[in-house]
């Protein structure tokens, strides 16, 4: 239906909007990354740690057990020098047992070594031989201190881990923390850089949408004053006319119904001239009624609609007043409607309804057709000015959704479309009620 000009030259729309926000992509994801750089580092260091620290609590309790049973050896010494009872003897070697088993459980491999020695201590203690005793103690003392030293040996090992683990832990986090800080930094300056691009680009774009405003106002006064010339030479014909239909009735009521859309016509371009003297700019306390501003459009668009073959229809409107003057709201509904009635297409079904509600502070008029409908994307280029159809043959150079969308929006009203290639197109806009007085 109403399809948009070539487009600007230049990037893409979806490429620019995501050129604009990949760097604010990259500053969230460097605040994702300071957020959980802590989070995987202590479960990293955690899963690390975990062999070190059963290292270093293994060695540490070999240490206790081998305490232990030297203390254990001890005193199955001093019991046998000081030749106490045979029953403090076998306590002690039965306590040094004890000790050494559970010493010997708690290893992956069997201390052999170990094992032989406490077997020669307990077989050479009860005995008489006291030199022998005093051999077997010395070389089981020797075996523990050996083992004793292994285990300080291991538990240092384990310490010195985790003590790199902690290092390289920091190192890490330390590492990711610059490189986070970079990002962000590379994130900022892309950022502004795009920010400040955008606002130019924008900025541009105001400016040119000011230019298209200004000559659509231009081109307003123009047109107006070239119908205007023309209008003030009719109604003094019509008046003459009329003097000399004296008795046809039917004559009298045609030229009555041409003289009221001739009114109607004059208002039309006194709202254009003072459209384009003002900038479009509203007169304070304008108001008018919709159910009669409807109503004078119908009369006035209903030949047009059945000349092309189209069932007009206005649907009983709500008696309310808009903060519009009756002028504007006739611009507004005669380009709305006829729009619909010159894209309407060719289809079986030529159908152009026209309806009014009332909300909580507004008003919405709508205008809705049976035809094509909308090419996808283009409900906003359609308000643009200039916008044609490429190839269609109907009369206009595309400014009468322009002026439509000028109008409601200096009213502080919006304007939209719905569009379903299966239902055609629906023209809306939204005006506020006018204030009680």
């Amino acid at each position: 239906m109403h399809v948009t000009k070539a487009a600007r030259p230049g990037v893409p729309m979806p490429i620019r909007n995501l050129s604009l926000a990949t760097p604010f992509v990259v500053l969230a994801l460097v605040i994702a990354g300071f957020t959980l750089t802590p989070v995987w580092i202590q479960r990293h260091s955690a899963q690390v740690r975990e062999p070190a620290f059963a290292a270093l609590a293994s060695s540490v309790r070999d240490l206790g057990e081998l305490v232990e049973v030297r203390t254990q050896l001890h005193r199955a010494i001093v019991a046998r020098a000081e030749d106490g009872d045979a029953g403090d003897q076998e306590g002690a070697l039965r306590d040094l047992r004890a000790a050494f088993t559970r010493y010997a459980a708690a290893q992956s491999a069997p201390p052999a070594q170990l094992a032989a020695a406490l077997g020669r201590f307990e077989r050479d203690a009860p005995g008489t031989d006291a030199r022998e005793a005093r051999r077997s103690a010395e070389r089981l003392g020797t075996l523990l201190m050996d083992e004793l030293a292994a285990g300080t040996r291991r538990a240092g090992a384990a310490s010195g881990r985790l003590e790199e683990i902690r290092s390289r832990s920091l190192r890490l986090v330390n590492a990711l923390n610059l490189l986070w800080a970079s990002l962000a930094l590379v994130g900022g300056l892309v950022a502004a850089v795009l920010v400040r691009r955008h606002q130019r680009v924008v900025e541009r774009l105001r400016l040119v949408e000011q230019t298209r405003a200004s000559e659509l106002e231009q081109f307003a006064g123009r047109v107006a004053h070239d119908i205007l010339s023309p209008l003030a030479s009719v109604s003094p014909g019509l008046q003459v006319l009329s003097r000399k239909l004296d008795g046809d009735s039917a004559a009298h009521r045609a030229v009555a119904a041409i003289r009221r859309s001739l009114d109607r016509v004059s208002m039309i371009v006194d709202e254009l001239l003072r459209f384009a003297r003002s900038g479009a700019q509203p007169v304070p306390g304008e108001r008018a009624d919709i159910s009669r501003v409807l109503e004078s459009a119908r009369d006035d668009l209903a030949p047009d609609a059945e000349q092309r073959g189209v069932t007009l229809q206005f649907e009983a409107a709500p008696q309310v007043e808009v903060a519009c003057g009756e002028g504007a709201m006739l611009v507004v509904i005669h380009n709305l409607v006829r729009n619909a009635i010159k894209y309407i297409g060719d289809g079986p079904r030529r159908l152009v309804v026209t309806r009014a509600v009332v909300a909580a502070q507004s008003v919405r008029l709508s205008v809705q057709d049976s035809g094509p409908g909308l090419p996808a994307g283009m409900e906003q280029a359609v308000f643009a000015p200039y916008v044609r159809a490429p190839g269609t043959h109907a009369p206009g150079i595309g400014l009468g959704l322009a002026t439509v969308k000028r109008i409601v929006e200096s009213r502080r009203g919006r304007v939209g479309v719905w569009s379903d290639p299966r239902k055609g197109a629906t023209f809306w806009v939204d005006l506020p009620l006018a204030r009680r007085v």
